[in-house]
């Protein structure tokens, strides 16, 4: 029997036939994803015109110092440790020398006193012997009191030596203290956020507190100066930080330059062309990035045209 063709089992085929054709033109017009995994990257990171190192101290400190010339060994009125307010006594000087004087002084008005009538007033000599009496006594026991709040750090509790350190008070609060020099000066400004970056914690802002008027230190042709920048108390006395300062800047090397003024950076997988502004870097083969770039942006090294044809 013989087999007749309808319309519809023609159109079928040729219907099939363009929707092959039409999808092999949408491929083809299709942008083609690049190969980024062979393309050399790195990472943009931010770069400050101006860095310190900073070292986290109390606000307030007060050292107390062994002095023989106000007696003896003294006693030591606090524990370690302990947290003090203002005017708390802190140690006791004792002064064998001044104690011998009273005793010695006092034989000297007791004698004088039994030959001298009870009824007959002081004579001259009595009352001077009272004053210097009085006199030695305000010296015999001298105490030495806190004149701020913190917390007590004994060092050395049986000093022999002058000007040995016996004890440290600091404050609970913290401060980081940086060292700056005359050229950097007139680039910091109180209430300036700086960066801080710890060693081995997340970074975060601080602000200058204070500027000092009058160098601490002055070498040829350059003196030094403190500045002090707000902190975390976390942190203990003596430790150390990076202080970093000014509008973000990026140090990237010139390899990758495109066509003098742009660079390629990858995102989302693809490559895109961005125009930079930069000057150069004291670092030779580097340039100072100020306007093109973000953090964190993956720049292309040796850019070249056909990583932009293949991305389109």
């Amino acid at each position: 029997m013989k087999k007749h063709l309808t319309p519809l089992t023609i159109l079928i085929p040729f219907l099939l036939l363009l929707i092959l054709i039409f999808s092999y033109y949408i491929y083809l017009k299709l942008p083609s994803q690049p190969n980024l995994s062979k393309v050399k990257t790195i990472i943009a990171k931010p770069h400050y015109p101006l860095s310190f190192t900073g070292i986290q101290e109390a606000k307030e400190s007060y050292t107390v110092y062994y002095n023989p010339s106000l007696g003896e060994m003294p006693d030591i009125l606090v524990t370690n440790n302990a947290t003090v307010k203002p005017h708390t006594p802190l140690l006791e000087y004792y002064n064998t020398y001044i104690g011998k004087l009273i005793v010695a002084k006092k034989k000297t008005l007791v004698s004088i006193r039994s030959l001298q009538p009870i009824t007959e007033p002081l004579s001259l000599a009595t009352i001077n012997l009272y004053d210097q009496i009085a006199e030695l006594q305000s010296r015999l026991r001298i105490q030495l009191s806190s004149p701020i709040q913190g917390k007590v750090t004994i060092l050395h509790s049986f000093p022999s030596k002058s000007n040995t350190k016996i004890m440290q008070i600091n404050s609970e609060k913290r401060i980081i203290r940086v060292t700056i020099t005359e050229s950097q000066l007139s680039r910091i400004k109180v209430n300036q956020t700086v960066m801080i970056t710890p060693k081995s914690s997340p970074l975060f802002t601080g602000r200058v507190l204070s500027i000092s008027s009058t160098p601490f230190k002055i070498e040829k042709n350059k003196s030094m100066y403190h500045i002090i920048v707000s902190t975390k108390a976390q942190y203990p006395i003596g430790y150390h930080f990076k202080i970093e300062s000014g509008a973000i800047e990026f140090q990237v090397p010139t390899s990758v330059i495109y066509d003098k003024h742009y660079i390629f950076v990858t995102q989302n997988n693809k490559i895109i062309k961005r125009k930079i502004k930069y000057n150069k870097s004291q670092k030779s083969g580097y340039i100072i990035v100020f306007n093109g770039i973000n953090i964190g942006d993956k720049i292309i090294v040796n850019p070249t045209s056909s990583l932009l044809q293949n991305n389109e």
